[in-house]
């Protein structure tokens, strides 16, 4: 009885001791996040997330279909109906972030522990919640984090029942999380019907496991109808994703992160330059002509199609620089560059954790995990496979890719207490699998063709500008400004804020 015992315990703290110093380590990051500009004013995808939130709460939402998937907002709104104040929003959806954090890490414990016993669950937690990159983004009001813990829920059901044959209801869990986690990020689109042709191979009770796989459709469906009563026109996703789908596979796309090909208005850049060039250059190759939302959808869709059929070679070099990218080191520009605020965290520029080990450590535990459950690592490539598929199809910056980098977590933890089974293997597989480990980090810590390129500092600069002359702190704003400008000497937001700083300084009201 004693034993039994012993062992709970060791259960039960191999997934609270990772959960609880996830916690900790990102509510310590985000106490010190808080007392800076960008963790008091929310900027570009966050003031978007915002703002979508009030007009949902306020029911004032534009009469038209959502540009980006309102999953997110959605939640942060009833946040606003419940009673919580406008100003206490963002640093409530920050709050949240970092427990919904906590809550990944005991997923991917879970898993892991799942496929490789306790020991490794502890591992895994750990490289999972205390990598910076996931706490990073987990103190942002950002769709990242819910969607991870969407996927992650769904993941866990779904091997839950890979592991009791002829149950369905983890199909079911995992459609159902998957879709709700495609409402809040579409990329998560293509894994959900990916389920679709999982559970029709496997073995037995195909129809049923199916059926069970197609429980999203009422969520997406009741999504759909929401949106219908509230803009006015039924949807599932967003209408940013054919000029997205083009812009990352157009001609010069580098496709790891968006970059803008006309100048814009700063008050323009400030809010969604996507959405504005898009409309832009429509109407530049149709002699000025306003369009509707589906004709500018349709004429970006074929102009992806184009560009694959008729350039082909052209678009797979393109997506094989994308694949080198997102198996890369270096986390891709969006809204910000990790590397230039990882730098200035004092919880996070000393820690080691990091993509690139992740992808060795997550190599060696797949070749455990085919090893010794063969099965559940063939539906776990092919889950990551359209994970991957995914995001390469798009943008390869560092949010998107936060999936993968949880799944890898979960399989670093079999390199705890995988002597045996290794040693079971013979000379030819343990030769495939330091080869494996070798291409891994090859792949992970070269920097061939521009993949660690830092230009995109100039960006980030200028928002810690834009950000601190917000709060008032001028001598700030007029540091990063100019820092902006020795990167980049025309910028045009940095150039107006380093103006408006001077002059504040000086005791000039101004407004950049």
């Amino acid at each position: 009885m004693t034993g039994q015992r012993d062992t709970s315990r060791t259960r039960v703290l191999a997934l609270a001791v990772p959960a609880a110093a996830a916690l900790l380590y990102a509510l310590g990051h985000l106490t010190w996040y808080l007392g800076t500009p960008l963790g008091r004013v929310p900027v570009l995808d966050e003031r978007e997330n915002l703002d979508l939130a009030a007009a949902i709460a306020a029911g004032t939402v534009e009469h038209a279909p959502f540009y980006r998937a309102p999953g997110y907002a959605l939640l942060l709104a009833l946040f606003r109906l419940a009673g919580l104040p406008g100003p206490a929003l963002f640093p409530a959806a920050l709050l949240l972030g970092v427990f919904l954090h906590a809550a990944n890490t005991l997923l991917v414990s879970l898993l892991s522990r799942r496929w490789f016993g306790p020991g490794p669950g502890l591992l895994a937690g750990l490289l999972f919640g205390l990598d910076p990159v996931m706490v990073h983004y987990a103190t942002q009001a950002l769709d990242a984090t819910l969607s991870l813990s969407l996927f992650l829920a769904g993941l866990s059901l779904l091997f839950r029942s890979l592991a009791q044959p002829g149950g369905q209801a983890g199909w079911a869990g995992a459609s159902v999380l998957w879709s709700a986690a495609a409402a809040v990020r579409p990329n998560f689109l293509l894994p959900w019907v990916a389920l679709w042709p999982a559970a029709l191979a496997l073995p037995g009770a195909r129809l049923r496991r199916l059926a069970a796989a197609l429980a999203g459709v009422l969520v997406l469906g009741a999504m759909a109808l929401w949106q219908a009563g509230v803009t006015g026109t039924a949807g599932v996703t967003p209408w940013q994703g054919p000029y997205n789908l083009w812009a990352a596979n157009r001609p010069g796309a580098n496709g790891r992160y968006y970059t803008q090909h006309m100048s814009l208005p700063p008050e323009v850049a400030r809010g969604n330059p996507a959405r504005a060039e898009s409309i832009i250059l429509y109407q530049a190759e149709h002699e000025g002509r306003k369009a509707g939302i589906a004709e500018m959808n349709a004429f970006w869709r074929a102009k992806f199609v184009d560009e694959v059929t008729h350039h082909t070679g052209r678009w797979t070099a393109l997506m094989l620089r994308k694949a080198y990218a997102l198996l890369n080191n270096f986390e891709q520009y969006n809204n910000k560059t990790f590397a230039f605020h990882k730098a200035l965290s004092p919880w996070l520029w000393w820690n080691p954790i990091c993509w690139g080990l992740l992808l060795i450590l997550g190599t060696a535990g797949a070749a455990r995990l085919a090893s010794e459950r063969p099965l559940q690592a063939v539906v776990l490539a092919w889950v990551a496979a359209s994970v991957a598929a995914s995001v390469v199809l798009f943008f390869v910056s560092a949010r998107f890719r936060l999936p993968l980098a949880a799944i890898l977590a979960a399989l670093s933890g079999g390199c705890a207490g995988s002597y045996e089974c290794w040693a079971s293997w013979g000379r030819g597989a343990r030769m495939a699998l330091a080869l494996a480990l070798a291409g891994a980090a090859a792949l992970a810590f070269s920097r061939a063709g521009g993949v660690a390129d830092k230009s995109t500092f100039v960006q980030d600069h200028a928002l810690l500008a834009r950000a601190a002359y917000t709060v008032g702190d001028d001598s700030l704003a007029l540091r990063e400004a100019e820092e902006a400008l020795k990167l980049q000497p025309w910028h045009p937001d940095a150039l107006a804020i380093a103006k408006a700083a001077r002059e504040e300084l000086a005791g000039k009201p101004a407004t950049p």
